[in-house]
């Protein structure tokens, strides 16, 4: 069975590149523009993975990670910012970051690490 895969990030062309890039790699992908958006496919099933963008409008990295730690969900994180600044002011620095712009075939190399592939 397939690992499933959900991409938060507003910007669309990187949501779509991040998307492509994974389901080409055999992975099932559910994307989300918006922290909104992220709620709701994470309250409809289960995610093995989620690449989140830190800033996006509505709710933002740091709320989808509060809903995840509060509901225990075993989901990975990989977070993407251009604002590193942000994850040590909320003492997330331990968390795997790719600073943007990143090279997208080593955010894959960290994707098939973390869910051991």
């Amino acid at each position: 069975m397939a690992k499933t895969i959900l991409v938060v990030e507003n910007e669309l062309r990187n949501r779509q590149l991040i998307a492509h890039l994974l389901r080409e790699e055999g992975y099932e992908v559910d994307e989300a523009d918006d922290g909104v958006s992220a709620l709701k496919i994470l309250e409809q099933k289960a995610v093995d993975l989620m690449i989140c963008d830190v800033v996006m409008p509505c709710l933002n990295a740091f709320d989808v990670l509060d809903y995840i730690k509060s509901r225990s969900l075993s989901t990975s994180i990989i977070l993407i910012t251009g604002h590193p600044y942000l994850l040590a002011e909320k003492g997330l620095g331990h968390l795997t970051c790719f600073m943007k712009p990143f090279n997208m075939y080593d955010l894959l190399h960290k994707v098939k690490d973390m869910l051991g592939r």
